[in-house]
């Protein structure tokens, strides 16, 4: 599903306007009436009859406006406006003026000393619409408006959010000084980049994504470059693998891991890429660890390699390059340690090799920008925020504060897919293409899920995929492990990242379900 910025969505709301001539009005009312719908829902589902509706001066109260309307003949309905009644204009005016007309309960709250009355009423009510700002609101929130959304959080009602909850930015995700906590978040025509990126995800609550018949045409017009990933996104691109396939037909994986107490990383890598499909896996691991890895991961084709103080020396650069020709991918750096040796053996081999190429863990903490902006081959770098944060020569809060297009740029400049990790992992692409995951549980935050989600990715990358494509993959089918583990001790977490491997076929099989054999019958 595409993922508009919320100037996007501004353009897309008046090309509908401006261009088909559907007026604004209408746009309003139909968003209104996917409001009042979710109201409902939870009003009768809860017994419940007190409606407070707080509406700004901007589009957003219009929506308000209109949702009370609805609302006030089934409910008890109290509507507060943070805006005079001349402050109100356009088609939020006429839904006001309807309002006025049909004698509604309207409260003009435009001064601070005004909010202890917002909180009495707000004490008798059940269910808060949020309609104070839109998908557009940028900086701190101070004065009337921060002391109204306190008074929204501190009531511990049942809370409603028209489009964004008030005080989310709209791009990022991060809360403007101030932000309502909604239950339920209607948002209208696509999804927004800050309501998938946290801590905006958080604050949304349940999101319902609401057609309000906004011409498809209106929204082709727009070149948007976000993509939110889903199950229907997902689907297509898994393959189909041949009935008479044979282990070589599904991809070669080389693994270059391993270091004096960190064989795990690799053996992770080994198994996710197994458990996602790949037919054969090589790890090249330095030679005083190899029986380590023979033992633990017997299905894999060991390469010992000469090491020194436990990790793989420079010395093998020749020898991994011809392999990684003969491979379908390689994955470069779990537990690899950032030795000075190995420092040079990753920027060596980032450099020359041609193989499509993942490059983790250690092998990012050693990694050379100049290098890897030269590469010409398909690259996935998958740096969670510390990583990239080092890489980028920032603070890891600055890279928090603006996930999307931090990754975007990073991506451009080096020509790399970046798969930034942590919750809402965005997957951002050279020509300016970005992906937001959708899956994913705390259950996943434990040591090796990193390396599992490299094998996974390097294991897409061998079956065939575009490089993007098998980066996204990967990245969503990691998440939904997450969340099938969740489901079998109600959310908890505890997993081990081993777990996670073990259920990496159980949700390929769900999305990508296949007879398991071939009929016979004789006549």
């Amino acid at each position: 599903m595409k993922l508009p910025t919320p100037n996007q969505m501004k353009h897309i709301d008046e090309i509908a306007i401006n261009e088909y001539k559907i007026p604004g009005m209408i746009l309003m009312e139909n968003a209104a009436l996917h409001v009042v719908k979710a109201a409902k829902k939870i009003l009768k589902e809860y017994n419940l009859k007190k409606v407070v509706v707080i509406a700004g001066k901007g589009n957003n109260g219009g929506d308000a406006f209109a949702i009370a309307r609805h609302l006030m003949e089934h409910f008890d309905v109290t509507v507060i406006s943070l805006a005079k009644p001349d402050e109100v204009t356009h088609d939020s005016a006429v839904f006001l003026n309807i309002l006025d007309n049909l004698d509604a309960n309207i409260i003009y709250c435009t001064e601070a000393d005004l909010v202890k009355d917002i909180i009495t009423i707000m004490e008798s009510s059940d269910l808060i619409i949020d309609g104070i700002f839109g998908t557009g609101i940028h900086g701190d929130i101070t004065g009337l408006y921060a002391s109204v959304i306190c008074a929204i959080n501190e009531s511990r009602k049942k809370v409603i959010s028209v489009d964004i909850p008030s005080g989310i930015n709209g791009e990022t995700g991060q809360v403007c000084n101030v932000a309502v906590k909604a239950d339920k978040t209607v948002t209208f025509s696509l999804p927004k980049v800050g309501l998938f990126q946290y801590p905006g995800r958080e604050y949304a609550g349940d999101i319902v994504i609401a057609d309000i018949s906004i011409p498809s045409g209106a929204i082709e017009k727009v070149n948007i470059l976000g993509e939110l990933m889903d199950d229907s996104f997902i689907k297509p691109h898994i393959l189909k693998r041949p009935k008479d396939g044979h282990k070589g037909t599904f991809g070669k994986i080389l693994i270059i891991t391993g270091s004096e107490g960190m064989t795990g990383a690799g053996m992770l890598s080994a198994l996710s890429a197994f458990k996602s499909g790949s037919g054969l896996v090589y790890l090249a691991v330095p030679q005083s660890l190899a029986t380590i890895y023979s033992v633990t991961i017997p299905e894999a084709i060991v390469l010992p390699l000469k090491d020194k103080d436990g990790a793989i020396s420079d010395e093998s650069i020749g020898f991994l390059l011809n392999k990684a020709e003969e491979m379908d991918a390689v994955v470069l750096g779990p537990g690899l340690s950032t030795k000075p040796k190995v420092e040079k053996l990753v920027n060596d081999f980032v450099e020359n090799c041609r193989t499509p190429l993942v490059i983790d863990a250690d092998a990012l903490n050693v990694l050379n920008l100049n290098i890897l902006q030269k590469r010409e081959h398909p690259t996935v770098i998958t740096p969670h925020p510390g990583e990239f944060a080092r890489l980028c020569n920032c603070d890891i809060l600055d890279v928090q504060q603006d996930r999307v297009n931090r990754a975007i740029e990073f991506s451009k400049q080096m020509n790399v897919i970046c798969v930034l990790k942590g919750a809402g992992t965005v997957i951002a692409c050279p020509d300016g293409k970005y992906y937001i995951n959708t899956t994913g549980h705390h259950s996943l935050a434990v040591a090796g899920s990193g390396d599992v989600l490299a094998g996974m990715i390097g294991s897409f990358l061998g079956l065939g995929l575009h490089t993007e494509i098998a980066a996204c993959i990967g990245v969503f089918l990691h998440g939904k492990c997450g969340e099938v583990l969740a489901q079998k001790n109600n959310g908890q977490a505890g997993y081990r990242a081993s777990e996670i491997c073990s259920v990496i076929p159980l949700v390929v099989g769900e999305l990508n379900p296949e007879d398991c054999a071939l009929s016979i019958t004789f006549g």
